[in-house]
């Protein structure tokens, strides 16, 4: 028997073929497909990325956001550690907490099978040590992340460890909102207890739609903005 995402892939294929939706019609959303069809968006994810390796649909790219530091533009793809050296800013990651833990209501919500989870929780500071961000990761557990907690992360990156095990992000979600800060996070960042801070939360996934990545980000608002693009970039 087919899986979930193969039938769903096999049943827009037959509506694109057939022609239900025309050349550059957008596909419903993933939250309407998924009501559609009574799967996962995680399945919905996986027929989507099917019908993007076979040709029959395109992602826009035209939209999207990205984090800037006091005006700059971060490169995502660099790591954020190296994005912030690019623009002349020192920064370090002080590791919190590193270690195998349980979060059923993080694995409900990512409707995951398993409640065990990687934690990885930094705090980055500028050359002056004063903190900019408080970053809480979470990464549904795999058995290769045994040997990364022996032996840490390669070259203290989180991207570059995902790399030398062959975890390839693909895209993801991302919501913000505004933060005040409780009594653990104001301690971690050096600031007072309901200080206003900048919040992202970020669900990474991979070609098949698994969860790479959760993560929960508070950035200070002095040096942090997030700016949000669509359409076409102007000529």
């Amino acid at each position: 028997m087919a899986a979930k995402y193969q039938r769903v892939a096999e049943h827009l294929t037959r509506g694109i073929q057939a022609g239900a939706f025309q050349p550059g019609e957008r596909l419903p959303g993933e939250i309407d497909l998924a009501r559609t069809f009574d799967v996962s968006r995680s399945t919905i994810r996986q027929a989507l990325s099917s019908l993007q390796h076979a040709g029959l649909i395109e992602t826009w790219s035209g939209a999207g956001s990205f984090v800037c530091y006091n005006g700059a533009r971060l490169d995502d793809g660099l790591g954020w550690s190296r994005a912030l050296a690019r623009h002349g800013v020192q920064a370090d990651a002080r590791i919190l907490r590193f270690e195998r833990t349980e979060d059923g209501p993080l694995a409900e919500g990512l409707e995951l099978p398993s409640a065990i989870f990687l934690a990885l929780d930094r705090v980055r500071r500028t050359a002056d040590g004063k903190p900019i961000s408080l970053e809480r990761s979470r990464l549904p557990w795999r058995p290769a992340f045994a040997r990364v907690l022996e032996e840490g992360l390669v070259e203290g990156s989180l991207r570059r460890t995902l790399e030398a095990l062959d975890i390839r992000p693909l895209g993801g979600t991302e919501a913000v909102d505004l933060v005040r800060l409780a009594a653990e996070d104001a301690a971690a960042l050096q600031q007072p207890e309901g200080e206003p801070f900048l919040g992202t939360t970020r669900t990474v996934h991979d070609l098949t739609g698994s969860v790479v990545e959760h993560v929960r980000s508070l950035l200070h608002p002095t040096h942090f903005t997030l700016r949000l693009s669509f359409g076409e970039p102007p000529r």
